[in-house]
């Protein structure tokens, strides 16, 4: 395990330690490799969990809000080969993932869309839609807050 590996391991473990959401563990799981655009403007809820092996494949755009226990898996199972894929997994501008929130396929979240608590993501998410349910399923689209 090469030292950067064990950098990014120790800061996406050390967001997990009591301190502000905003901002601190913003800035703690960005130096742990998610690519966060502004930790000022993000908030981290307690017990997110990144995915450890390619934390660097999520993206976060400012005003972006993950509440407590949300879950971004950025590698998955293939059924097909039985190998191990990876994608990337996009959460745009001004949007909202509800408590327990799963993400387990690469995806792109669209802006101001919110994601209902305890939903699962498999699929594209439009902007200014609400999703919710197992699998997530769009309930409401064009949603203006």
């Amino acid at each position: 395990m090469n030292i950067l590996r064990i950098k990014k391991l120790i800061f996406l473990h050390l967001q997990h330690l009591p301190m502000k959401s905003r901002a601190w563990r913003t800035l703690v799981c960005k130096w742990g490799g998610v690519q966060i655009i502004s930790p000022k403007r993000t908030f981290i809820g307690e017990g997110v969990i990144f995915d450890t092996n390619y934390p660097q494949d999520i993206f976060i755009e400012e005003g972006v809000r993950l509440t407590s226990g949300v879950k971004i898996v950025t590698h998955f199972m293939n059924p097909n080969t039985g190998s191990y894929d990876r994608g990337k997994v996009h959460i745009c501008k001004g949007a909202y993932l509800g408590m327990n929130t799963l993400v387990v396929k690469p995806v792109t979240i669209g802006e101001r869309a919110i994601i209902g608590a305890g939903s699962v993501v498999l699929e594209e998410v439009p902007p200014n839609s609400v999703v919710v349910g197992v699998p997530g399923e769009i309930v409401k689209q064009d949603n203006v807050r």
